[in-house]
């Protein structure tokens, strides 16, 4: 009995616990990494913003310390944490969605199908996501786009494939526009401030959309209207995730001169089906004690509130252990959650044994790396039917 209590007593004191997280697990002493990377979006995106914001009420609240890596495009964001040099990443739908169909530069020897989890997924209904334009340019309605210069992010397949659908929400293709190389998302959104392009990707309430507002060149938000069923049809072939919405926050927007827009599941946290379930589960705990010190700090935040973010619409992605062990805790977790965990988890396995099996018979066909994207687009279609 004494032994019993002089090892409890041990095992209190071995266990560090800060602003009410501890870093012990159920099971006993499992420290957490002195330091919690995160990848996101570039400085001056909304996401980088937003993941700025969760990593400073973390701390704050719980003594942990996050760092933010800023980066230009998707496969930068999900090298570190593929290599497992980060935790995290603060990502988008599309960039998930590429990711987990092994689409665009997913279509790679060395990458494929990945195995991502998410942590949380938020969708604030009140803003869009979608192609922004410099007002000077004239781009009433999105056929306007046709002729325009609209910006193009070597490495970033899913902000890409997302301008390619609204190209073909209007009937158009690349082959329609001008393409302007940026180097980040970041960057593209400046250069309609700059009168270096026409459209570029971006969310209304993006704070570089503000600088860009008050430039001379302006900005304007062409619609897409839920009424042209033709046109979301068209989009929803190369980019399922997206969805109708009456914006109102933001550049440009109000409750009082809303816009009729489109948005997804922008930002999502992510991690490997790999990643350390303890870990996944403190971070989980941590973003959702502090999210008072963080919900005042971008126009989105109020959207982290869990009881918001955690529902069927917005589970693009199967969780991650930890996380869903915390939502069990919390009472968020429910059954039809459960079955599409199992569903998609089902379809990710399913997923990667068929591009096992593609990726042998390519070989055998000496296909280049850059002809695999093609291949497997078609190998897919084939075994869809």
């Amino acid at each position: 009995m004494w032994t019993n209590l002089k090892w409890a007593v041990l095992m209190m004191a071995l266990c560090w616990v800060m602003g009410g997280v501890s870093i012990c697990s159920a099971a006993g002493a499992a420290k957490l990494p002195d330091l919690i990377i995160f990848t996101s979006y570039d400085v001056g995106t909304s996401t980088y913003m937003q993941t700025a914001c969760m990593a400073d009420g973390i701390t704050k609240k719980t003594g942990m310390k996050v760092r933010v890596l800023p980066s230009g495009n998707d496969m930068s964001r999900i090298l570190p944490l593929r290599s497992k040099t980060a935790h995290f990443a603060t990502t988008s739908a599309p960039s998930c969605f590429a990711g987990m169909n092994g689409f665009w530069d997913f279509a790679k020897y060395d990458w494929g199908p990945q195995a991502f989890r998410q942590v949380l997924s938020v969708i604030d209904y009140d803003q869009g996501i979608v192609i922004g334009t410099a007002a000077s340019a004239n781009i009433k309605t999105l056929k306007d786009l046709k002729g325009k210069r609209l910006t193009w992010i070597p490495g970033g397949p899913a902000l890409n494939s997302a301008m390619e659908a609204t190209l073909a929400f209007a009937g158009l293709t690349w082959n329609d526009v001008i393409k302007v190389p940026a180097p980040s998302l970041g960057t593209s959104m400046k250069f309609l401030g700059e009168g270096k392009a026409d459209a570029a990707w971006s969310s209304t309430t993006s704070p570089v959309m503000f600088e860009v507002e008050r430039s001379p060149h302006g900005v304007y938000w062409p619609e897409y209207p839920p009424e042209d069923k033709a046109g979301w049809e068209r989009l929803h072939k190369i980019a399922p995730y997206f969805i109708p919405t009456n914006a109102t926050k933001g550049v440009g927007v109000s409750k009082t001169k809303p816009r009729k827009l489109a948005t997804y599941a922008y930002p999502i946290i992510i991690a490997y089906d790999t990643a350390d379930e303890n870990t996944v589960y403190e971070v989980t705990k941590a973003i959702d004690v502090s999210f008072d010190l963080s919900k005042r700090c971008h126009d989105v935040m109020p959207c982290w509130e869990f009881k918001k973010a955690i529902n069927l619409k917005s589970m693009l992605l199967p969780y991650h252990p930890g996380t869903i062990r915390y939502l069990k805790e919390k009472g968020l977790w429910s059954k039809e959650m459960e079955k599409r965990q199992n569903q998609l988890i089902q379809e990710q396995t399913s997923m990667k044994k068929l591009w096992d099996a593609i990726i042998i018979e390519a070989k055998t066909k000496n296909i280049s790396d850059e002809g695999l994207a093609d291949f497997w687009a078609k190998k897919r279609a084939a075994a869809s039917k």
